[in-house]
């Protein structure tokens, strides 16, 4: 798995960094992330471990629209799941 690097662009925005230069931005929005009990977690983690919880099923990553993570990891039934057991 490559490593991943999560810029925080924003109070809810952040950038990928996919390698050779290519971006994707990022959006989490903060009632994401307090609907998961994790408003005391700093967005740029959540972010993060939503990025490698994506890449680890193997979403794709690349595109030319802002992706927004509350859905992309909603996609999977335990995936709000896993993101909340991993930032407890």
């Amino acid at each position: 798995m490559e490593p991943v690097s999560v810029i925080q662009t924003g109070p809810e925005t952040f950038d990928l960094l996919l390698g050779d230069g290519r971006r994707r931005a990022l959006r989490l929005a903060h009632h994401t992330r307090r609907g998961l009990g994790l408003s005391g977690v700093p967005p740029l983690q959540v972010a993060t471990e939503a990025v490698r919880i994506l890449l680890e099923r193997g979403a794709p990553l690349d595109g030319d629209t802002p992706l927004d993570l509350g859905p992309a990891l909603g996609r999977d039934p335990v995936g709000f799941e896993e993101l909340r057991v991993r930032l407890a």
